[in-house]
């Protein structure tokens, strides 16, 4: 017979702290609580930027590049190019006067790229991306890492205790998510056969070659936000009475 109670469960935020306010917007009317328990947290590095005149637009991936990058007025005045909602409003509150949200993902940051008629863009970005834009747009777009993210060293106790005695659904949005996500359960002890949790990816390609302790790695439908948080609800309600 199973230890888990199917009335008791959590839903793992391991995203940045800059991205809670989000999560729990998207996650909140979910049944379960939310568990905050952020993988990474970003550490600014040294960089050296070109003369604003030397590019027309910025291209932006992410919250924290919005809020690292800090610069001279003129370049308040290009084209932004923004993946995401969270990202595009930032960029507004950043005081950019032309932020164009490109979609939710890099894909469609891709492709609406490959149809626009920018000339140079700067793209600031943390030292891992999931995509080098620099490379599939050679001599349009100039790549500079601004970011580090750094990995926790382990789970809280008092979240390994929690996931020995309840379910666990966990939204994995990238695939470096998903290794450090696996990592830290291997050193908190925590098994297939001891915890029950369920690892929820933003798309196939998260888990691609890393082998998690959870139960079941469900895939949202679609790339986005709404996405994985409808598959997330599918299978909370899976695992229920």
């Amino acid at each position: 017979m199973s230890t888990f109670d199917p009335k008791l469960g959590l839903i793992l935020n391991t995203r940045p702290a800059v991205y809670h306010g989000r999560f729990h917007e998207a996650f909140g009317d979910l049944p379960w609580a939310i568990y905050d328990c952020p993988l990474t947290h970003e550490e600014p590095i040294s960089a050296v930027f070109p003369p604003p005149g030397a590019h027309d637009s910025l291209i932006f991936t992410s919250q924290i590049a919005v809020n690292l990058f800090f610069v001279d007025p003129p370049w308040r005045l290009k084209t932004v190019y923004a993946v995401g909602e969270a990202t595009a409003k930032a960029a507004v509150r950043a005081g950019y006067a032309r932020v164009i949200q490109t979609g939710e993902n890099v894909d469609d940051l891709r492709q609406h790229l490959a149809n626009d008629s920018f000339a140079s863009a700067l793209y600031p970005s943390a030292t891992e991306v999931s995509a080098d834009l620099a490379q599939e747009f050679l001599g349009r777009i100039t790549r500079v890492p601004i970011y580090r993210m750094i990995a926790r060293d382990g789970l809280p106790d008092q979240f390994a205790k929690m996931a020995a005695r309840m379910h666990v659904v966990a939204p994995v949005f990238s695939r470096r998510n998903a290794v450090i996500l696996a990592d830290l359960m291997s050193k908190a002890g925590l098994t297939q056969k001891n915890s029950a949790v369920f690892a929820v990816g933003m798309s196939k390609d998260v888990f691609e070659g890393v082998q998690g302790a959870w139960q079941r790695q469900p895939i949202a439908k679609a790339p986005t936000m709404q996405g994985i948080v409808a598959m997330t609800r599918a299978t909370i309600e899976a695992l229920g009475p």
